[in-house]
């Protein structure tokens, strides 16, 4: 090859590097991201002194350092989550489409996996076994590829709110489900609470009013449709007042106790049972074909109850009057019902009580007028249709007239003369009994001054007085404040008083008792025996009288019962304590022959006198006085 083939053969080459490292300088720089350099701008003896390992190396050691930096800020960002992860309040579990463990914060690890030190990879049916809400979570996520709740998933005896969410991929197919577990036992807890306090009786535990109304509601919509009968039956405890004020309300809420684990005894699993406050019972009966068969129930919870309660050591004795409406014959709604079933209960507690009656429209007649006598007592005193009369005392002794009882009557405008034992009840109930015992205590007091100021002989006038009345905190001035004005002396004033109100508050019951009697007023116990009576207490008082109640002089003249030997032992007791004992309903001979035996002090009733109006009673003391001898009775 001759000299000049060899030269352009060399040529040749050197092009052929030259564009070589053109390109591959071009497509360095282009990967690298270096500054631009154009090749086809270098002469070839600049394109030859190019460094492309430098170029490499310095490019590497950019890119190095840029990895390192974004590998610690991705550090920095994964522990930032990972604490954010392990701080929130409730428990996150991630796992993949085979339902298998890839992440989890620490809140679900000693929530959910007490005891597994690692969890990851772990199919969440292994670590939670024996669940098949966590299962149906997951199935229902998996297969409606959506978010599903569950509102109490329960594990270990922990309650959770349950949220599942689905995370998909770019082909939309599911790679992870996030599970989120909210504890919600405190405030489950919180919300059962709330609903108790709402809903049901606090001493009982039986449904309140609320629950009572609702639940009726119910029957009467499930009624209607299979045309049954639903009975509503009021149920209230006959005296419960008396157990209360004797022996203790602590006493009374456990005998109401006892009342409530009865009834429910005594009921099928579909009747309610269910306490409106105080010792008023009401129990609904769905499901009735046959009005005969709701008596039938009433008579066995009305036995019930009339077994005798052990109460502290102390037996106590107590019974229930029961009213029936019948749901659709009484009414159409809850409140209608619910109004006729009480009517009902309060005419079986006028018809002696323990016992049951149902309601009928006559009842609601009667319970109208019982409503327009009560408003018309309010306005009897000041309208002036309030009187007294008096029934004369008699001394065994002398057989002469040594007091007389005050009685107050009420002679209606249009409906004549009111028996006592229809509107007493009815000025209890409304507190008009305070009002109006204060103008009978004032009253009797003015009447009897006037004999005495009319030169009659003294008489010594009783006044009953009523529960309310004598707890009210001002009742000792009040006697004293009518003595004042009257001029009475205090010894021709006798209070009369029952068991009941004496034993209520011993202490308090003890000052005023004493204040009275330094008063120089007179003291009696009324209706003694037909009470919860305490001995103990009883030697303690100041007392003056006992009054035997008319039941048992009664039940002398039937000669039935052991009413002859109570007599006998309150007598006995009387006058152990060196009390005077006095008979009230006396009306036959054979009464006043046993109780003359029996060594009674005083009488009262018929067999005497029949209670008498002031001005009969004026006559009759002057007639006394003008007689050889003032004397209604001399026994022989």
């Amino acid at each position: 090859m001759s000299e000049n083939g060899m030269q352009d053969r060399a040529t040749d080459r050197s092009q052929e590097l030259i564009g070589y490292i053109r390109a591959k300088t071009n497509r360095l720089l282009e990967v690298m991201g270096t500054v631009p350099l154009n090749p086809e701008e270098l002469d070839d003896a600049t394109l030859l002194a190019v460094d492309p390992i430098g170029i490499v190396t310095d490019s590497f050691e950019q890119v190095l350092e840029h990895l390192q930096k974004t590998n610690s800020e991705l550090a920095a960002t994964r522990d930032e989550l990972q604490a954010i992860f392990d701080s929130a309040g409730g428990a996150i579990v991630v796992v993949d489409e085979k339902m298998e463990v890839v992440a989890c914060n620490s809140y679900s690890q000693w929530a959910l996996f007490a005891g597994e030190r690692n969890v990851m990879g772990k199919n969440l049916r292994s670590l939670i076994c024996g669940h098949d809400q966590e299962e149906c979570i997951l199935e229902q996520i998996l297969t409606t590829q959506r978010r599903v709740e569950q509102n109490d998933f329960l594990h270990d005896g922990r309650h959770y709110h349950l949220v599942g969410t689905p995370l998909k991929n770019h082909d939309g197919a599911i790679s992870r489900v996030v599970l989120l577990y909210t504890d919600i036992t405190e405030r489950r807890a919180a919300a059962e609470e709330i609903e108790r306090l709402a809903f049901f009786d606090s001493l009982t535990g039986l449904p309140n009013r609320v629950l009572l109304k609702d639940r009726l509601a119910q029957l009467l919509t499930r009624a209607g449709r299979y045309n049954e009968m639903v009975a509503i039956l009021f149920i209230d405890l006959d005296r419960f007042k008396e157990v209360n004020d004797t022996l203790g309300h602590g006493t009374g809420d456990q005998l109401l106790q006892v009342v409530s684990e009865r009834l429910t005894a005594c009921l099928r699993s579909c009747d309610t049972v269910a306490r409106l406050g105080g010792d008023e019972f009401v129990v609904l009966l769905p499901g009735i074909t046959e009005r005969d068969c709701v008596g039938d129930i009433a008579a066995k919870l009305l036995q019930s109850l009339c077994k005798p309660v052990q109460l502290d050591a102390r037996e106590v004795f107590t019974s229930g009057s029961i009213g029936i409406s019948l749901w659709p014959i009484d009414g159409d709604s809850v409140s209608t019902l619910f109004k006729n079933a009480d009517t009902a209960m309060y005419h079986a507690k006028e018809q002696g009580r323990n016992t049951y009656r149902f309601y009928t429209p006559q009842m609601h007649a009667t319970s109208m007028e019982q409503l327009t006598l009560s408003n018309d007592l309010r306005y009897a005193l000041e309208r002036g249709e309030l009187h007294l009369c008096y029934q004369p005392q008699v001394s065994f002794e002398t057989g002469g007239l040594i007091g007389v009882e005050a009685l107050l009557r009420w002679i209606h405008p249009k409906l004549g003369m009111i028996p006592p034992d229809r509107f007493i009840p009815l000025a209890e109930d409304t507190g008009l009994i305070v009002p109006i015992g204060t103008w009978v205590l004032h009253e009797a007091c003015r009447q009897a001054m006037m004999w005495v100021a009319q030169g009659l002989p003294s008489l010594r006038v009783a006044v009953n007085i009523s529960a309310k009345q004598f707890r009210e905190s001002d009742f000792s001035d009040t006697v004293k404040a009518v003595l004042q004005t009257t001029g009475l002396a205090p010894n021709l004033l006798e209070l009369e008083l029952t068991e009941g109100m004496l034993i209520e508050n011993v202490t308090q019951t003890k000052l005023t008792l004493q204040s009275l009697k330094d008063m120089g007023v007179t003291l009696a116990i009324d209706d003694f025996g037909t009470g919860y009576s305490s001995l103990s207490y009883l030697k303690h008082f100041p007392l003056d009288r006992l009054k035997i109640d008319k039941s048992f002089v009664k039940e002398i003249a039937e000669k039935s019962g052991d009413a002859a030997a109570i007599v006998e032992a309150v007598v006995a007791l009387g006058h152990s304590l060196k009390l005077t004992v006095i008979a009230e309903g006396v009306e036959q001979q054979d009464q006043v022959d046993f109780l003359h035996n029996r060594k009674c002090d005083e009488l009262q009733g018929y067999f005497f006198s029949r209670p008498l109006t002031p001005q009969a009673l004026e006559e009759l003391l002057r007639k006394g006085v003008n007689g050889p001898e003032f004397c209604l009775y001399r026994y022989q």
